[in-house]
Parts: C-alpha cells; sequence; structure tokens
C-alpha cells in the first residue's frame, strides 16, 4: 500500500475520489462518519459513457437539508471538463453532492486528520507569547513618547504621510 507524506507532524492524509452520477439521489461524501477533514480540489466529467453537450451542473448540500444546494461548478465536453476546487468538510458535516446533466462527474481530493490537541497547545504558546512581546513593545513605546516633544510628534506624523503618498503612486 502506499504511503501518503506530509511535511506537518501529527498529520496523515491520503488521495480520495467519487463518482457523482445525474439524478434525483443525492450522492453522500462519506458512507459512515469519519474523523477527518475531506478537502475537495477538482470536479471533472468522467470519461465513461457518451459525452453530451448539455452543461453538467454539480452542486453540494450541507447539513440535513439537502435542498438548500450550492452550486459548485457548471461542466460541459468540449467547453469546460473539469474545474478546480478548493472546499474542505469538517468531519462533522453532513456532505451530499447533486448533479443535473446527462455525464458523471469524477470529484477528487485528499483527506487529512489532525491531531487537534497539538495544533491548539502550539497555537495557545504562539498566542502568549505574542501577547507578551506586543506589550514589551508598547512599554517602550511609552517610555519613548513621553520623553519627546510635541514638535518631534508632528514631524513624524508628516513623515508618515509622505510614505503613505509615495506608496500609492506606485
Amino acid at each position: 500500500a502506499a504511503k501518503a507524506w506530509s511535511t506537518r507532524p501529527h498529520t496523515m492524509s491520503g488521495f480520495w475520489g467519487l463518482e457523482v452520477k445525474p439524478g434525483a439521489k443525492p450522492t453522500p461524501l462519506r458512507k459512515q462518519p469519519g474523523e477527518m477533514v475531506m478537502v475537495l480540489k477538482q470536479a471533472a466529467l468522467a470519461p465513461t459513457g457518451k459525452l453530451s453537450a448539455d452543461p453538467s451542473v454539480l452542486s453540494v448540500s450541507v447539513g440535513s437539508d439537502t435542498n438548500e444546494r450550492f452550486v459548485l461548478c457548471h461542466l460541459a465536453s468540449g467547453k469546460c471538463e473539469q474545474w478546480a476546487i478548493d472546499l474542505g468538510f469538517g468531519p462533522d458535516e453532513e456532505v451530499n453532492f447533486h448533479l443535473t446533466g446527462k455525464c458523471a462527474v469524477h470529484l477528487t481530493g485528499f483527506y487529512e486528520m489532525d491531531d487537534d490537541s497539538d495544533d491548539e497547545d502550539e497555537m495557545d504558546s504562539e498566542e502568549e507569547e505574542m501577547a507578551r512581546m506586543q506589550g514589551e513593545a508598547m512599554e517602550e513605546d511609552e517610555d519613548e513618547e513621553s520623553g519627546e516633544e510635541e514638535e518631534g510628534e508632528e514631524e513624524s506624523e508628516s513623515e508618515y504621510e509622505c510614505e503613505e503618498e509615495s506608496g500609492s503612486e506606485s
């Protein structure tokens, strides 16, 4: 079996594919609940069967209400046979795809399982460090400002205005 490699630690990922056939019945993204984020990257007309000039319209519904649909793409043979998409679906989301037209559509993407607890711990420590650094920077600014005269403040404001003006010309 092939292994998928990632540059992020504690992350597992891999390929997934799904064929959506035209019809009234929606095609679920998952056959059973999972623990993975699924990312949709591309929709393409399936090479099976006779291609039709009529467009195939792919839409998605999220949640239990399959009547609320959002169009992802219109695919038509000889015009637009594939479409790049970058759309992620969380592990707890009920996702269904709907297709109108005559041609089936292949969906491809990848799944990813993150170790959320490690990511949250890293985010907390990074946020704490940034808050500490911002607090120190604000204290330094207050110390510097208390020793300056009003005239110096006016000069720094006018320098900033000039930088803004020269930046807007390019």
